[in-house]
């Protein structure tokens, strides 16, 4: 609704890459601007000192950027900038000298988007939730402050990885079904919230729509209590589909089947140890279930086919590097794209890419604190090779001499 009320900019404060991807996908606004963190303050939104003695202003705006730069190699927006009292940067040159390599590195990125879009992998993932495109990129506020919501994590991560990603509602897909560029539909909250759906799941005709979707092939990926009512036989309405379901302590009577766990597995392939919170009660229906991980003798992480299709089962979500290499796998082995792991995909999980065809050009970034080794191969054939210093970028270009910012 911006053009209705006439504004011609939008300034979005940014701690976190789902904040940028919210500012860059507004619609009917002439300019985009992110205000970076941290603010021009003595003291940080804890407290901690910033700009005063004891602060470290220029490693916070090192992590800050990390989470923002990532989003940015996805969609651009026009400007951005500071915010707070001028004066306070003077006894800080390593900041002063961070932001001026800051804003080099966002004018170079902004001027790849220019030439087109970044490579994505082919299909759409869809997050589906009860307010659909009217909460694109967000749903409960800074991640900061809601650590525990777990759509929040998963919009983190999709923030920086090449997919493209749309938000339905319940109402979307029972007006428009679901649309055959839509691989993967992520469904992440807990009872009753307007991230899992609530009431919505209720209603047969969903069911009969998403379990349609997977049967013929689509793929879904449930999260901590996905399609989750409290008014039948079953918790998870979509317990068939997903394989698992939680037990409320109305099933202690029943005997559960008794899994074992997979050990390798390509969604497990590059993490050794998941750091993934339990959900208790979590419950295997059958031996058709593949249960990848679990904890406490209770499953974290499984895989079902259905039909055609593939869902995936996660007991909860917190946004991390190690973490948002698994939701990547997960995501392309729920829409049965693993070779698309192959191609503009990092190596080393520390850092990510971006290719922009019409520029031809690689973008490597390191979101870690240390010196960090990795290589892209990319379609035609070529294995790039890059060492980036601690939170560094290096763009590899075949017309301009590679460089690093």
């Amino acid at each position: 609704r911006f053009p209705e009320f006439g504004f011609d900019g939008l300034i979005k404060c940014v701690f976190s890459g789902f904040e940028a991807r919210l500012c860059a996908g507004a619609n009917g606004v002439k300019t985009k601007e992110l205000r970076l963190h941290p603010y021009l303050f003595p003291t940080g939104l804890s407290g901690e000192p910033t700009f005063a003695p004891g602060g470290n202003p220029k490693l916070d705006a090192q992590k800050f950027w990390q989470n923002v730069r990532r989003a940015l190699l996805r969609k651009p927006v026009d400007r951005i900038g500071l915010g707070g009292y001028l004066h306070l940067v003077e006894p800080f040159p390593d900041f002063c000298d961070y932001i001026e390599k800051v804003t080099d590195e966002f004018r170079l990125l902004k001027s790849f988007h220019q030439s087109g879009a970044p490579y994505v992998i082919p299909g759409k993932v869809a997050i589906l939730t009860a307010w659909g495109a009217l909460r694109s990129w967000t749903c409960s506020g800074h991640l900061h402050e809601h650590p525990e919501v777990d759509l929040i994590n998963v919009l983190e991560s999709l923030s920086g990885l090449p997919f493209e990603v749309e938000f339905l509602s319940f109402e979307d897909i029972k007006t428009n079904g679901i649309s055959k560029d839509i691989k993967v539909i992520i469904n992440a909250g807990i009872l009753n919230s307007a991230w899992s759906g609530g009431d919505a799941w209720k209603d047969e005709q969903i069911i009969e729509i998403l379990t349609e979707f997977v049967a013929n092939g689509g793929g879904f990926l449930g999260i901590h209590e996905p399609s989750a009512c409290d008014f039948s036989s079953q918790f998870f309405q979509l317990a068939p589909i997903l394989g698992v379901d939680k037990d409320l302590g109305t099933k202690k009577c029943l005997g559960k089947y008794q899994y074992s766990v997979q050990p390798n597995h390509f969604i497990t392939a590059e993490n050794s140890e998941l750091n993934l919170p339990v959900c208790e009660g979590i419950f295997v229906l059958g031996k058709n279930v593949n249960v990848l991980a679990e904890k406490n003798k209770t499953p974290i992480l499984t895989e079902h086919q259905f039909g055609k299709g593939r869902s995936i089962y996660l007991s909860g979500y917190r946004y991390g590097i190690e973490n948002t290499r698994l939701l990547m796998r997960a995501i392309l082995y729920a829409g049965q794209q693993e070779e698309a792991v192959r191609y503009y995909i990092c190596s080393n999980p520390m850092t990510e890419c971006a290719y922009y065809p019409a520029a031809e050009i690689i973008v490597i970034i390191n979101n870690s604190g240390d010196l960090q080794k990795t290589s892209v191969q990319t379609m035609d054939g070529k294995t790039i090779q890059a060492v980036l210093e601690p939170y560094d970028i290096e763009i590899i270009s075949p017309f301009i001499q590679n460089t690093k910012s």
